[in-house]
């Protein structure tokens, strides 16, 4: 299980929604279909901060621009989950 949780810049529409988080539950890149690949690439472009969430835990990959690979405090995530909107591709 790999779930990706975005945070976008404020007025992001995501489906003509307004959307400050969301997030997709079970993306594998090798096994994903060329729309969720897609998808996912320009959600990490539009995105400000990108966490990763696997069996290992969960870290943040991304801030801005900048690939990152810092561990977070759970408390953090539990606060993005609670807000995210899943996208269902």
């Amino acid at each position: 299980m790999i779930d990706f949780y975005y945070e976008f810049p404020d007025n992001t529409l995501l489906f003509d929604r307004p959307t400050r988080f969301a997030f997709m539950r079970g993306y594998h890149p090798e096994e994903a279909s060329t729309t969720q690949h897609l998808f996912h690439s320009q959600c990490l472009i539009l995105a400000s901060r990108v966490w990763l969430e696997n069996a290992n835990g969960a870290v943040l990959v991304k801030i801005g621009r900048h690939d990152v690979h810092e561990s977070i405090n759970p408390r953090e995530l539990i606060w993005i989950k609670l807000q995210a909107r899943e996208i269902e591709l």
